[in-house]
């Protein structure tokens, strides 16, 4: 599942939006944008819904982060939304959903 989100298309213009602390409310207020399409405590497999919500955790060199926030439509295998975070720091829940930056990719409930 991870693997198809990595190499799934992007739009092609990604927003870059800077923040010094990035928080897991920041995170969970842009995915609240696509209440419409994401299912709240949806016992269904990752595999079997039809839009996840993700974020993709990358390292700078210059010791911030760059953090890729999507919607992933599963159907047609596209990410449909996205925008990128850098932030000089991250809030520790962020940290643990990508087990402390060793996965790249966390899908959100």
């Amino acid at each position: 599942m991870n693997k198809k989100i990595a190499s799934a298309e992007f739009p092609e213009e990604i927003p870059l939006v800077y923040f010094a602390d990035l928080t897991v409310q920041i995170i969970i207020g842009w995915f609240k944008k696509f209440d419409h399409l994401l299912v709240e405590n949806d016992p269904r497999s990752f595999q079997d819904r039809d839009y996840l919500a993700f974020t993709i955790w990358k390292n700078i060199d210059s010791g911030s982060y760059k953090i890729v926030l999507g919607i992933f439509d599963n159907k047609n295998q596209k990410v449909c939304d996205a925008r990128v975070i850098q932030a000089g720091s991250i809030d520790p829940k962020i940290k643990q959903a990508h087990s402390n930056g060793r996965v790249e990719v966390a899908i959100w409930q």
